[in-house]
C-alpha cells in the first residue's frame, strides 16, 4: 500500500527563518496539496486595480514611465525605485516613497546632474533591467544590490553582461568591473536571496530559438561576487542563453500563437516565505511583427498573469485566467501592464504596484507622439491569488495528510450570502476521526480571513497536535483561498 506523502514542518522552520509569523500557511498554490476532489475548481482571482499612485511630470520622464519597477517597505515607509525615459530615450532609475501607499513623493535627492540640475530624483542608475533588494549577507556598504544588462561601468566597450550593482542606502551605487553572468538579458532580471536555499536566485530571459520565443529561466549563486561559469555557446545571436541553463516558464501549446513571457516579477510570498509566487508578463506579438525578415521591435499587447510554486522552479498557472488585465481606464484604453515586485501587507490586503500603457510593445512612435506609462496600485486579499471554488453544484475537496501544529484550524474563505462551508477531519489513510466529521461541524458561513472552524461547539484540537490528518471541505458557493491551524 502506497504511503500517503505528509506535508511536514517545513513552512513552520522557513517562516521563522526569515522573520515572518511562525505559522505555515496552507494555499493552493501547487497541485500536492490535494489528494482527490469533486466539483471544485482552483482558479487565478484577479487583483483589483486601484487609483493611479504616479504619473509621467517630469523631463527625465518625458517619453515614458517603463516597464519595471520595486517596491520595499522599510521601517513603516515604503520606497519605490521605478524606470523612466526621457525624449532621448535615455533610461534612468528613479526613486519615490510613501508614507500610505497611495501619495507618492519624488523627493529631490541632489545625486545626479541632468542637464545642468541635480534637483531631480533620479539614483545615477542608467540600465532598466532589474530589481532593487536589500541583500542581508552583504556589507552595510553594500547593501542594496541591482542586477541589470550593462557594459562594465565606464567601459562603453566592454562586453554585454549581467553586473551586479550596490549601494549603502539604494540610492548612491557603484557597479562591480566585471559581469556577474556574461550573457544578455533585455528584461527585468529578478534577483533575491532565497533563504530556503540558502543561495542567490536569479530569473533572467532566455530564447527558444524555433519558434523564437521569449522565455524564463534560472540560476542559483552561492554569491553574486564570483562569475556564474556558464556562458551561451550560441554567440551572435544577442547572447541569450537557449539551453545552456534550467528553463522554468515558457509558452506551450495552450497559449495563443506569437505569445511570449517577457518577465516573472517572482518573489517569496511574505506571510510563508516556503511559497513563490510569481507575475509573468505574457506579450502577443503582432502577426506583422513576427513575419519573417523583420528587423523592427515586436508590436503587441501584454497582460499579466500569476504562477505559483514551491520551489521556485516548478511553476503552475491554473486556469490561466489574467491577474491584471489591460483594461478601459479611462480616458483611454489600455494595452499593456506589467508587475513589479514587492508585497506591502497592509491588515487583510496586499499591496502590489505595477504599470499600464496606452500603447503596444514597441511602438515608440506613440510614446514620441505622446507620454506614456502610470504607476497604479492593485490590490489583492491576503492569501488570495487562486482559490478553491464551488459553485452551485456542492462539492468537495481532500487534502492529502498535514501535520496538525496548532490548537484551531482557521479558514481563509468566503462564502458570499448564499454559501456555506463544513469540515471533516480524517485520519492519514481516510477515515473519519470521531467527533470531527462533516455531519459534526457547524456550518460557515461567512467572508473571513481567519474563520474559526467547530464542530458542535468545539475548536480545540489540542489533543491532536502533531498528528496527521487529512481534511475534507464540503461547500457549495464558496471560496477558499487557504487553510492554518493557530
Amino acid at each position: 500500500m502506497r504511503v500517503p506523502l505528509v506535508l511536514p514542518f517545513l513552512p513552520l522552520i522557513l517562516a521563522s527563518a526569515c522573520g515572518a509569523p511562525a505559522v505555515p500557511r496552507y494555499l493552493f498554490l501547487t497541485p500536492e496539496i490535494v489528494g482527490e476532489s469533486e466539483q471544485v475548481r482552483i482558479a487565478v482571482n484577479p487583483a483589483q486595480r486601484r487609483e493611479t499612485v504616479i504619473r509621467a511630470d517630469r523631463p527625465w520622464e518625458q517619453l515614458m514611465i517603463s516597464f519595471f519597477l520595486t517596491v520595499r517597505e522599510e521601517e513603516g515607509r515604503l520606497r519605490m525605485w521605478y524606470i523612466c525615459r526621457d525624449k532621448d530615450n535615455q533610461a534612468n532609475v528613479a526613486y519615490a516613497e510613501s508614507a500610505d501607499g497611495v501619495h507618492w513623493t519624488k523627493p529631490d535627492l541632489g545625486i545626479v546632474d541632468y542637464h545642468g540640475s541635480r534637483a531631480n530624483n533620479l539614483v545615477g542608475l542608467k540600465r532598466l533591467e532589474g530589481v532593487v533588494f536589500r541583500d542581508p549577507h552583504a556589507p552595510a556598504a553594500e547593501r542594496y544590490t541591482y542586477v541589470t544588462t550593462s557594459k562594465p561601468p565606464g567601459d562603453a566597450s566592454g562586453p554585454t553582461g549581467l553586473f551586479r550593482f550596490h549601494s549603502p542606502d539604494g540610492l548612491r551605487w557603484a557597479g562591480d568591473p566585471t559581469p556577474l553572468i556574461r550573457a544578455g538579458s533585455d528584461t527585468q532580471n529578478v534577483t533575491f536571496w532565497d533563504e530556503n536555499l540558502g543561495r542567490y536566485v536569479v530569473y533572467l530571459r532566455g530564447w527558444n530559438p524555433d519558434p523564437r520565443r521569449r522565455k524564463v529561466m534560472r540560476v542559483e549563486l552561492p554569491n553574486l561576487r564570483d562569475p556564474f561559469p556558464v556562458v551561451p555557446t550560441k554567440r551572435g545571436v544577442g547572447d541569450y542563453f537557449f539551453d545552456e541553463i534550467p528553463t522554468v516558464l515558457q509558452c506551450d501549446d495552450q497559449d495563443p500563437a506569437r505569445t511570449d513571457i517577457y518577465n516573472i516579477a517572482a518573489q517569496p510570498y511574505p506571510l510563508d516565505p516556503s511559497w513563490y509566487v510569481g507575475f509573468p508578463a505574457f506579450l502577443r506579438r503582432s502577426a506583422a511583427t513576427d513575419a519573417p525578415g523583420h528587423k523592427g521591435s515586436h508590436r503587441g499587447p501584454v497582460e499579466v498573469q500569476f504562477v505559483g510554486s514551491r520551489d521556485g522552479i516548478a511553476w503552475h498557472r491554473y486556469d490561466r485566467a489574467p491577474y491584471a488585465p489591460p483594461g478601459l481606464t479611462a480616458p483611454e484604453k489600455k494595452n499593456m501592464t506589467f508587475m513589479g515586485t514587492g508585497l506591502v501587507v497592509r491588515g487583510g490586503e496586499i499591496w502590489q504596484y505595477g504599470t499600464e500603457f496606452e500603447s503596444e510593445h514597441g511602438d515608440m512612435a506613440a510614446r514620441h507622439q505622446k507620454t506614456d506609462g502610470a504607476i497604479v496600485r492593485w490590490v489583492q486579499r491576503v492569501d488570495g491569488f487562486v482559490s478553491a471554488n464551488t459553485g452551485d453544484r456542492a462539492g468537495w475537496l481532500r487534502t492529502v495528510p498535514v501535520q496538525i501544529t496548532g490548537d484551531r484550524l482557521l479558514l481563509n474563505l468566503d462564502t458570499g450570502a448564499l454559501g456555506e462551508m463544513r469540515v471533516s477531519l480524517l485520519d492519514r489513510d481516510g477515515g473519519a476521526l470521531p467527533g470531527f466529521t462533516a455531519a459534526q461541524c457547524d456550518p460557515l458561513q461567512t467572508n473571513s480571513l481567519g474563520a474559526v472552524v467547530s464542530w458542535a461547539g468545539r475548536t480545540d484540537l489540542s489533543a491532536l497536535r502533531g498528528r496527521a490528518v487529512q481534511l475534507e471541505f464540503h461547500s457549495a458557493r464558496a471560496r477558499l483561498y487557504s487553510f492554518r491551524f493557530e
